[in-house]
C-alpha cells in the first residue's frame, strides 16, 4: 500500500490542483512540501511529512484545516485507499528519531548539479524554442513519454547543459521519489575504465557502476559523443541504454551533432538515439542574445546601459557563453578600475572577442547550420529520403555551398547529408550551378547565403 501511494504522490497532489482549483502561489506553497511518510495498513492511517521546515506548526495547522479533506478524497480516488492523516515537520519527525530512509527519498546525484541552470532562468528563442518545451515535457513526465530518448544537439556553449540541468532539478523537486543520475560523458569513461582495469582484483567494482547507471529512474549523459568510438566503453554505455529503455526507464542525452552526423557511430547505436526525439539548439538570434544580457544584467543587480547590451548582442553572435564572457569582461573591468562602462570602452575592451566571432571556422557542419535556419528546414528532413521540392532544394543548396566554400570531397559531403554517395552530391551541386545561370533569384540566394557564413 505504502509504494503505491508513494509512486501516484504527485498524481495526488495534481488532482488536488485541478479538481479544487488551488492556485499555483498556494499549491507551491502549502502542496508541494508534502510527502507521504510512513502508512500504517492495520489502522489504515498514514504520516504525512511537511518538508518545508520554515512552514512550522502554522503550517501544519493550515494544511490539517484547509487541505487535509482534499487529500484524503484524491488518495483515494487515485488509490482506492482511505486513510486518516497525521501531519508531523520534518524537524518534529527527526527529534522523535523518525529517520527518513535516505536512500528512498534522496535522489541519486553522481555529480554537482549548477543551482543556477533551472527552467525560469532559460532564455527561450526562436533557436531553441522546441528543446526547451521538450525538455518541460520529459521533467513534467520522466518516461511516461514518447520522447525516450530525448537526445539535445548542437554547437558548444548554446544551452544544452543549462537544459540538461533544468531537467535535473524539476525532477528532483516535484519527483523526489525518483533517482536521477547525471554525469559528463568523461566522468562515465572514467568510472568505466577504472572498474573494468581492476575487474581482476576486484570482480565486484564493474558490478557495482553497472547496477549504478542502470538502477535509476533518469540517466542523463552530457556530450555523448565522447563515447563514441571507444569500443569497451560504447558497448557497456549500449547495454546499459538497452536495458534502461526496456524497463521504460527515461534517458536524456546532449551532443554537439544530430546522431546522422556524428562520425563512427555504428547504425545500431544511431537508430536508438533517432527512437525518441532529437531536438536542436541553433546559434541565438539577435533578440534572444538581447535578453540573455538584460537578465544577466538584471540578476547581477550591475548598472549597465541598455545601448551596451545592444551593442555586445549585435557583435557577439557564436553562443551563449562567447557572448556571457563579453559582458563580464565589461563588468570586471568596471569592478577593477572602479569606472563606467562607456559604449567607446566597450568597443575598445570586446574588439577581439568580436574579431574571434568573425574569424568562425568555416567547416561543412557549420555551412549546413545556416542554410537550414535559413529556410527553416530540420536536418532530419534533409538527410531522410523526403524528395519534397523545398527539402531538395535546400538539401542541393547545401551541397553547392559545402563544396564551393570548403572544397572537401563529395563523399564528405554527403556523409554529412544522410550518406548520400558521390553521384549524388555531384548531381545536386551541378543543378545548383546549373539553376544559377537562368535563374537570377537563385543567384541572390546564394549571395545572402555567402554573406551570412562568411560574417555571421
Amino acid at each position: 500500500m505504502e509504494e503505491k501511494i508513494k509512486s501516484k504522490w504527485r498524481e495526488i497532489l495534481d488532482l488536488i490542483k485541478k479538481e479544487y482549483s488551488i492556485s499555483d502561489v498556494s499549491f507551491k506553497t502549502w502542496l508541494l512540501p508534502l510527502e507521504l511518510y510512513s502508512v500504517n495498513e492495520k489502522d489504515e492511517s498514514a504520516v504525512i511529512c511537511i518538508k518545508d521546515p520554515e512552514l512550522g506548526d502554522i503550517g501544519k495547522s493550515q494544511i490539517q484545516k484547509k487541505y487535509n479533506r482534499f487529500i484524503q478524497i484524491c488518495i483515494e480516488e487515485v488509490t482506492g485507499y482511505h486513510l486518516s492523516l497525521t501531519y508531523k515537520n520534518i524537524n518534529e519527525l527527526e527529534s522523535h528519531n523518525f529517520s527518513i530512509d535516505k536512500e528512498k527519498s534522496k535522489p541519486v546525484i553522481s555529480f554537482n548539479l549548477n543551482e543556477k541552470y533551472n527552467f525560469s532562468s532559460f532564455i527561450v528563442g526562436s533557436n531553441n524554442k522546441l528543446a526547451y518545451a521538450a525538455s518541460l515535457a520529459v521533467a513534467d513526465s520522466p518516461s511516461d513519454n514518447e520522447y525516450n530518448p530525448l537526445f539535445i544537439y548542437g554547437g558548444p556553449g548554446l544551452g544544452k547543459t543549462h537544459l540538461m540541468h533544468s531537467i535535473a532539478h524539476h525532477i528532483i523537486e516535484n519527483s523526489p521519489e525518483l533517482k536521477v543520475l547525471y554525469v559528463t560523458s568523461e566522468q562515465y569513461i572514467n568510472e568505466i575504465v577504472d572498474a573494468m582495469r581492476n575487474s581482476k582484483q576486484d570482480r565486484t567494482r564493474l558490478n557495482t557502476i553497472k547496477k549504478k547507471y542502470r538502477e535509476v529512474n533518469v540517466l542523463m549523459v552530457d556530450d555523448v559523443q565522447f563515447i563514441i568510438g571507444k569500443d569497451l566503453t560504447q558497448e557497456e554505455f549500449f547495454n546499459t541504454f538497452n536495458e534502461l529503455r526496456s524497463e521504460g526507464k527515461q534517458i536524456i542525452l546532449t551532443s554537439d551533432k544530430h546522431p546522422n552526423q556524428m562520425e563512427h557511430l555504428d547504425i545500431r547505436y544511431r537508430s536508438r538515439f533517432n527512437w525518441g526525439l532529437p531536438v536542436d539548439i541553433k546559434p541565438p538570434e539577435y533578440e534572444t542574445r538581447l535578453a540573455i544580457l538584460r537578465e544577466k544584467s538584471k540578476n547581477d543587480d550591475f548598472n549597465i546601459s541598455d545601448e551596451i547590451l545592444q551593442f555586445i548582442a549585435e557583435n557577439i553572435k557564436t553562443n551563449i557563453r562567447d557572448l556571457e564572457g563579453a559582458y563580464n569582461k565589461l563588468v570586471f573591468r568596471s569592478k577593477l578600475l572602479h569606472s563606467e562602462i562607456t559604449l567607446e570602452n566597450a568597443i575598445e575592451d570586446i574588439k577581439d572577442l568580436i574579431l574571434t566571432d568573425e574569424k568562425v571556422k568555416i567547416t561543412n557542419d557549420y555551412i549546413i547550420n545556416i542554410v537550414l535556419e535559413h529556410y527553416n528546414v530540420t536536418l532530419e528532413e534533409i538527410c531522410s529520403k523526403n524528395r519534397s521540392k523545398n527539402v531538395a532544394h535546400v538539401r542541393h543548396m547545401c551541397m553547392y555551398l559545402c563544396r564551393k566554400i570548403t572544397n572537401t570531397s563529395y563523399e564528405e559531403i554527403g556523409s554529412k547529408l544522410g550518406k548520400r554517395d558521390r553521384t549524388t552530391v555531384m548531381h545536386g551541386f551541378t543543378k545548383i550551378e546549373t539553376d544559377m545561370e537562368k535563374d537570377a533569384s537563385l543567384q541572390n540566394e546564394i549571395d545572402i547565403l555567402m554573406k551570412i557564413i562568411n560574417h555571421q
